[in-house]
């Protein structure tokens, strides 16, 4: 009978051990993004926990001092998340949020206004105007077409040539920007758009669609006047490339620099919001980041 006690108890303390061993939280039971993605956070004694994103790859995260955090990129519906360590598991929802924009129809309006931003200034402004009055234009030379159709020809003809020679500064232009320009197709996921010294571009695009962008630049860049210019075009031309109000954000934005340099110690997070885009301003010891959401 003591040996069978001994035993029994020996077999309890090995099931409890094991139990501790396996132990899984979670901080919370769902989670909404903030940012490009959610952080899924939590507690186990294993050395590392694999987790599943709506039953797809299974991927692991490290263990530090019991704590672990994984990202989970955000998406326009709702995911379930299986967390796994040992023989324990937890199931966390992220929820969904609304997309920045379809991401090829972004990619290519950014890039058409980088290219115009390389054009000289002369052109940028025969650009402009010929935008303007375009349908305008068209009406005058389909009316003179009717009392002058050989005036009409000959202003067609100039037309063409004018356009010629657009078509070719364009081609230079585009060659000179090519290190600012987002690829015209991406991967789904979260990755560097634009990579260059002044500024990174990283972005969420899930199933074709833009879910953020964060633009994140060296807070040495913006103690330079080429960095400060670097900086400024391409954060306005995203922000004009998602429909926002760039001279708005701008404003805004100057006097969340102003705060920032009273208390350089501060990361609080600091939000625009301008046509129903976000802008979150957020600053760590050596980079500046702007995030922007829906």
């Amino acid at each position: 009978m003591k040996k069978f006690l001994l035993g029994a108890l020996g077999l309890l303390a090995l099931t409890l051990a094991g139990c501790s061993s396996n132990k899984l939280t979670t901080n919370k039971s769902s989670y909404h993004p903030t940012a490009l993605t959610a952080v899924v956070k939590g507690n186990t004694k294993s050395k590392t926990v694999t987790y599943q994103i709506d039953g797809g790859q299974k991927q692991k995260a490290e263990v530090s001092g019991g704590t672990y955090f994984f990202q989970v990129p955000a998406a326009t519906k709702d995911q379930q998340v299986k967390i796994t360590a040992g023989t324990a598991h937890k199931n966390v929802s992220v929820k969904h949020v609304t997309a920045l924009a379809n991401y090829k129809k972004f990619a290519a309006k950014y890039n058409q206004m980088v290219i115009a931003t390389h054009l000289p200034a002369k052109v940028q402004k025969q650009l402009a105007s010929a935008q303007k009055t375009q349908a305008a234009t068209k009406k005058k030379l389909a009316a003179l077409a009717q009392t002058n159709p050989a005036a009409a020809a000959a202003a067609v003809q100039k037309q063409q040539a004018a356009a010629k020679q657009l078509q070719a500064q364009m081609a230079t232009a585009k060659k000179a920007a090519k290190d600012d320009l987002l690829p015209t197709n991406t991967a789904a996921g979260v990755k560097n758009l634009i990579s260059t010294k002044a500024v990174t571009v990283r972005g969420n695009v899930q199933d074709g669609k833009l879910m953020g962008l964060a633009l994140i630049t060296p807070t040495k860049q913006m103690k330079t006047k080429s960095g400060q210019k670097d900086f400024g075009t391409t954060f306005a031309l995203l922000g004009g490339s998602l429909n926002a109000k760039p001279k708005y954000v701008i404003k805004k934005f100057e006097k969340v620099l102003k705060d920032a340099k009273k208390n350089s110690s501060s990361t609080t997070t600091k939000t625009i919001r301008s046509n129903g885009v976000r802008f979150n301003t957020g600053f760590s010891t050596d980079h500046l980041y702007i995030y922007m959401t829906k």
